[in-house]
């Protein structure tokens, strides 16, 4: 038995389920350690005795070899939960999955991500302010996630695309079937520039039941949720509070006061959601959370002052190396460029340490 054998059959265990796999794998480590140890799990406190004797009864050795059957017919690769590039986010969640399948570049796991969800049928201003927003987040180095429906999460994909952050589409279904098959297209362009995932077995058809179990992975690879354009009750609400749920934050646009499409939204934003009406927004809401991701380099001496390798940091680095604070103004003046470029640039600096804000947003090197 592997990792993958007994992933399965954790997975096709009557009375298992995701909160039960968590508990199993966070004492053991991984499924196969877990396996191995199964007939002391009620021992050690982790499972009923049901629901022991139901695993070591072997009810799910049948349905765990058909998919093993159709996942290695395919060649599907997975990523575990005892992997290392088995997202934290994704891991630290109630009810994590066991594994994912995937298609494309599984370095993106280990991007910092936004969520970024709506209507299917979307209206046009939904549409191009979740393609607009999603551009600039992966133009910032966010990776962008969504369900690979039609409407915001399809505009989500494709203005993710665009950028260096790149895209994660989250299925619904088996990797196998593309679902909705309009977005074949996209499809194409995600599976050869960014990475498709999914935790159900080739061949799972798109149930309706199916859609909150993907929702739950959407928002827990990401830092928060953006919802672009929702009805009241709709399945991007449904992610919203599962992003709640898992401690993320929730962002919001607002639309007119008429539109059904957007009384979700407007409800989310009475309920606390952040407004948001650009990506700057969303990078300025998550600089903490963003911060805390930053991994310090090695230290640099003050009498040699690091200069970015970016050529924009680069810019804005030179107008402060003479050590006096100069206002965002003063430095959106100096440079000629638009406000909006400047603070991101001096956001995404002072993430990574290399200048500090003053009060009355001046700002000076770090060092």
């Amino acid at each position: 038995m592997d990792e993958f054998s007994a992933s399965l059959a954790l997975r096709h265990t009557s009375g298992l389920g995701p909160r039960t796999w968590k508990r199993l794998l966070s004492h053991y480590g991984d499924a196969l350690s877990a396996v191995s140890d199964s007939s002391f799990w009620t021992a050690r406190g982790l499972v009923s005795a049901r629901v022991q004797a139901e695993f070591v009864r072997g009810g799910w050795r049948e349905k765990a070899a058909d998919e093993q059957r159709r996942a290695q017919s395919f060649g599907f690769p997975a990523v575990f939960f005892g992997d290392r590039a088995y997202p934290d986010f994704l891991r630290e969640i109630p009810d994590p999955p066991l594994f994912l399948y995937y298609l494309g570049d599984l370095t993106l796991l280990s991007r910092p991500c936004v969520a970024v969800v709506g209507s299917r049928g979307a209206s046009r201003y939904g549409v191009d302010m979740a393609e607009s927003m999603s551009a600039f987040l992966s133009a910032s180095g966010i990776c962008v996630v969504s369900g690979f429906a039609q409407g915001i999460d399809r505009a989500a994909h494709q203005g993710a695309l665009r950028g260096v952050g790149g895209t994660i589409a989250v299925l619904g279904t088996g990797l196998d079937l593309v679902y909705p098959a309009s977005n074949t297209d996209l499809w194409k362009q995600v599976a050869a520039h960014g990475l498709i995932v999914s935790e159900f077995a080739p061949g799972t058809r798109p149930d309706g039941i199916n859609f909150p179990h993907r929702n739950r992975i959407v928002s827990g690879l990401s830092l928060g949720v953006l919802v672009v354009e929702g009805a009241l009750g709709s399945g991007s609400l449904i992610t919203a509070n599962l992003a709640l749920a898992q401690n993320r934050d929730v962002f919001a646009l607002p639309g007119p006061a008429n539109v059904k499409n957007y009384q979700g939204c407007h409800q989310l934003i009475r309920q606390g959601a952040c407004l948001v009406q650009s990506g700057e927004d969303i990078l300025q809401e998550l600089q903490p959370r963003l911060g805390a991701l930053c991994v310090p380099e090695a230290p640099v001496p003050e009498f040699l002052p690091r200069e970015p390798d970016d050529p924009e940091q680069r810019v804005v680095h030179r107008l402060l190396a003479a050590g006096e604070a100069l206002h965002v103004d003063t430095l959106t003046r100096r440079t000629g460029w638009a406000a909006n470029k400047v603070s991101s640039t001096l956001l995404f600096m002072e993430l990574q340490g290399l200048v500090r804000q003053l009060p009355g947003m001046y700002y000076v090197l770090a060092t």
